[in-house]
């Protein structure tokens, strides 16, 4: 609900500041609804923070939120109205126009009157429920919030080593199944299995697949072989049985392990196991809540059914949630006890508790209260879980409840990637800029939020910790539909539903055929999102983006699924119409995108996938002042910014944070100059134009970044001849912490210029960045390395010890065939993690350093900071160590 006000708080100041030629002559009754509107904040952060029950107050708040949308409708829609009559007349004055809206805007102020007059509503906005004083302490509580970072198992010892045992018998292909209810652990007891060193060493390859009930085949296999780190065709030419075929030719005659998580039909797992070749000692792990799936699919013996845990078991995975490395306090086990122990031995209530507790101050009344009043919620059957859930989501502060329930808006076991996720909740509305923190850095604090409180997983961390791809529990996800659909955030639509759509939801989450979908005659013009998980191919012509616009015109954020079957063919005229987007990712086989796209003055976030190796962007992107994030897969020419005083918007974009990818002879200096406060930036193509000294300025373009004094993560994808020299140390951003090259093919001795630069943490050299046959670092350089990623190179000999990178943590080689031995010296690098990828020559020395490094090991030191070793493809058990 506040996410609607807020939008409609920020459209009418717009109107006010920035559009007032359009509302020239109403300007007095819009200023006074923006009053009202602010109000309505008020009271309905007030009327939350009761809970109440009251049927006075519910009333009120739909009666508040039927103006606002009412309010919401009348703005946007006259905006576009008053646009569109401009394109034809080249003017904004239209006074019938005027007119209407302004007696529109004053029936409006009338019904706010009498709301606003009701007692009831004068007493939530005069009785605060919660004092300043309280509410500041309750807000330092949620920012105390510990990160849960691990996954702690617990209770599965046992289980873990009878299915290791049954997957290592036998010599035949075999498959064993697993099942239990829902929430009782059978994602984490494979998970244990899957990462186990007995499983590591005695199958060649090791792969996971999270199935879900609404899973694609194609995508499955697409899954898989990238698991396999093979290169595949993504093109909708390549047919299912070429993907198998594919997979098979891999596999071809050695042990493999594959773990299906989450199959909910024999039909799934038949059409999956066709993949597979039967080859000898190769397992296939089932995980699945309904037995007879379990039965049916299992080969090996009978299937195994999940035990509960027992009361010492959750209350040991309780304690670990919560305090994560210390102890519980003595006075507060009583009560921790008695929760664990109503969890009835049921994982995921154990962890969905745990999120409540870490919200909650850690005394002994608290937690009495806690283990009070759940007395009742905890019961083995499914309701319990909703209202366990419920309970779980009751207790999150309210910036988080619409944010946690947009997650339902993706497919079953999507795997989300974090940025995209954050770029959607600023642009729905869902977060508020705070003093001069970034809406990207309060959105990824909000993100950090809800996994510590285990509402979210995360499922794939960056190199510097932060979140890259998240998932929610099926369970969760299911809450998360069903609670949006209640609260109006979102509606899904799908085959079931598509003909029957009369509800108002503003946002539809599409997951049916997008052609069936805007051919429907269900498109009520209200919406404001569509977000469109499409699997069939629609090449969208004119006419149908024509169709989009007339079914949405008040549209603010167009998602179409990354791996896109959606194509825009053109950016027809209309496109240009939606003038409230926020938010666009598409796929297009566009080499252009025309000047039209500079209309759409409000949009945050441009992310465009092209077929095409470049991309000539004609709008003037410069005067989109809202824009924060541009991406492209190719590298974008963009228009030069205009010098001219005359033109409309002079001045420099504050907001935009990245752009990525761009070409090397877009980052001009009046370019960039427009961008200041960039953060990230991706640039591709011939890197040598980058590079080069123009005769006339004396400078290079590559100079033109010394200017970006925000800039942390710089990439560079050469397209074109091999480099010879990196820039000059005083060239490069000075507050630069992660940088990417790709196919540079620059000598190792120039690294040397790298290794000066005092704040670089991140440092990753892929497909041939960097050639030649030995490496030694320069002394004394390096300082801040923590991350060194070396992929695809022909390095036979590397000398480096602490001295030359004295705070690495992390050395992944990837794909380093010739590499002949990773230095002994590193073994003096404390907490030090090697990732050895297809580098088969350098096992036997990391082995070594694995043995010094355990010899040296303090007994007494904490785990975390111990050596670790990782091996892919994992060895043979005879010639492991």
């Amino acid at each position: 609900m506040e996410a609607v006000v807020n939008v409609l708080v920020e459209n009418l100041t717009e109107l006010l500041y920035e559009n007032f030629q359009l509302i020239s002559d109403v300007e007095d009754d819009v200023k006074k609804l923006l009053r009202f509107v602010n109000g309505f904040k008020s009271f309905l952060k007030e009327s939350r923070k009761i809970r109440t029950e009251n049927d006075i107050v519910k009333q009120l708040e739909k009666e508040i939120m039927d103006v606002v949308y009412r309010s919401e409708n009348l703005i946007d829609q006259y905006v576009v109205d008053a646009k569109i009559h401009a394109e034809r007349f080249t003017s904004f004055l239209d006074y019938p126009l005027k007119r209407e809206v302004a007696r529109k805007i004053k029936a409006i102020l009338e019904e706010i009157k009498v709301i606003q007059d009701k007692k009831e509503y004068q007493k939530v906005i005069e009785d605060k429920v919660l004092p300043r004083e309280l509410a500041q302490s309750v807000l330092q509580q949620q920012q105390k919030v510990p990160r849960v970072e691990e996954e702690y198992v617990v209770g599965f010892d046992e289980e873990a080593k009878i299915i290791i045992q049954r997957l290592r018998e036998g010599s035949s292909y075999g498959v064993i199944s697993v099942f239990g209810m829902p929430g009782l652990g059978k994602t984490t007891l494979a998970n244990k299995v899957f990462k186990s060193e007995e499983i590591e060493y005695h199958f060649m390859y090791r792969v996971w697949i999270y199935v879900s009930q609404f899973y694609k085949k194609r995508d499955v296999y697409l899954q898989i072989l990238k698991k396999l780190q093979q290169p595949h065709d993504c093109d909708i030419k390549v047919t299912e049985e070429e993907l198998a075929s594919k997979i098979k030719e891999v596999l071809g005659h050695v042990k493999y392990f594959v773990v299906l998580d989450d199959v909910w039909s024999v039909d799934a797992f038949n059409d999956i196991q066709d993949a597979f070749p039967k080859s000898k000692g190769s397992r296939v792990l089932v995980t699945t809540r309904e037995e007879r799936v379990a039965t049916i699919v299992r080969s090996l013996g009978e299937p195994h059914r999940l035990k509960f845990l027992e009361p010492k078991e959750s209350w040991e995975l309780l304690e670990k949630k919560v305090f994560r490395e210390e102890r519980c306090p003595d006075d507060l086990k009583e009560y921790g006890e008695e929760i664990a122990k109503k969890c009835d031995g049921l994982p995921l209530a154990v962890v969905i508790i745990a999120g409540i507790l870490l919200g909650k101050s850690k005394t002994r009344l608290e937690w009495r209260n806690v283990a009070i009043s759940f007395s009742d919620f905890l019961r083995m059957n499914i309701e319990s879980y909703q209202r366990l859930i419920q309970l779980s989501y009751d207790h999150l502060p309210d910036d988080l409840k619409s944010c946690f329930l947009y997650l339902g808006a993706f497919p079953n076991g999507n795997h989300i990637p974090a940025a995209k996720l954050m770029q959607l909740w600023i642009a729905e509305g869902f977060i508020e800029e705070e003093g001069v923190l970034t809406m990207e850095v309060i959105a990824g604090e909000k993100l950090c939020s809800l996994v510590s409180r285990n509402l979210v997983m995360a499922t794939q961390r960056k190199t510097d910790g932060q979140i890259k791809t998240c998932r929610v529990h099926d369970m969760l996800l299911q809450f998360c539909k069903k609670e949006a659909k209640a609260e109006d955030l979102f509606n899904e639509i799908n085959e079931t539903n598509i003909r029957n759509q009369q509800d108002s939801c503003r946002r539809l989450s599409v997951h049916c055929s997008f052609k069936e979908f805007i051919s429907s005659k269900q498109n009520p013009e209200y919406v404001r999102s569509l977000l469109c998980f499409a699997s069939n191919r629609i090449e969208m012509p004119p006419q149908i983006i024509q169709s989009l616009r007339k079914a949405f015109p008040l549209l603010r954020v167009l998602h179409f699924a990354p791996d896109e079957s959606i194509i825009f063919m053109r950016c027809h005229r209309d496109f240009s119409r939606l003038f409230h987007l926020r938010y666009i990712a598409i796929s297009t086989t566009l080499k252009t995108l025309p000047t039209e796209i500079g209309n759409l003055r409000n949009v945050q976030t441009l992310i465009v996938r092209t077929s095409e190796s470049t991309l000539e962007i004609k709008g003037d992107i410069w005067s989109m002042s809202r824009l924060r994030h541009l991406q492209t897969n190719s590298s974008a020419k963009l228009p030069p910014p205009s010098s001219s005083k005359t033109k409309k918007d002079p001045f420099p974009n504050q907001n935009l944070q990245t752009l990525s990818k761009v070409s090397p002879l877009s980052c001009t200096a009046a370019a960039l100059a427009k961008a200041p406060n960039l953060k990230k930036l991706g640039i591709r193509g011939t890197l040598a134009k980058l590079f080069e000294t123009d005769k006339i300025s004396g400078s290079s373009l590559f100079k033109n970044l010394r200017e970006l004094k925000f800039l942390e993560n710089l990439k560079l994808w050469n397209d074109g001849e091999e480099l010879q020299h990196l820039p000059q140390k005083y060239e490069f951003p000075t507050n630069l912490t992660k940088l990417t090259l790709s196919k540079t093919y620059l000598p190792w001795c120039e690294l040397s210029v790298l290794g000066t630069l005092e704040k670089l943490e991140i440092l990753k050299l892929i497909e041939h960045a960097v050639v030649g046959e030995y490496w030694e670092p320069i002394i004394g350089g390096f300082l801040c390395l923590q991350v060194l990623h070396i992929e695809r190179t022909d390095l036979r000999s590397l000398k480096a010890s602490n001295k030359h990178f004295p705070r690495l943590k992390s050395l992944a080689l990837r794909h380093c065939e010739k590499l002949e031995a990773i230095p002994l010296a590193l073994a003096d690098i404390s907490s030090l993690e090697i990732d050895l990828n297809h580098s088969k020559m350098a096992i036997p020395s990391a082995q070594d350093i694995l043995k010094q490094k355990q010899q040296k090991q303090d007994p007494t030191e904490k785990p975390t900071h111990r050596f670790k070793l990782t091996i892919y493809p994992p060895l043979d058990p005879s010639q492991a160590s």
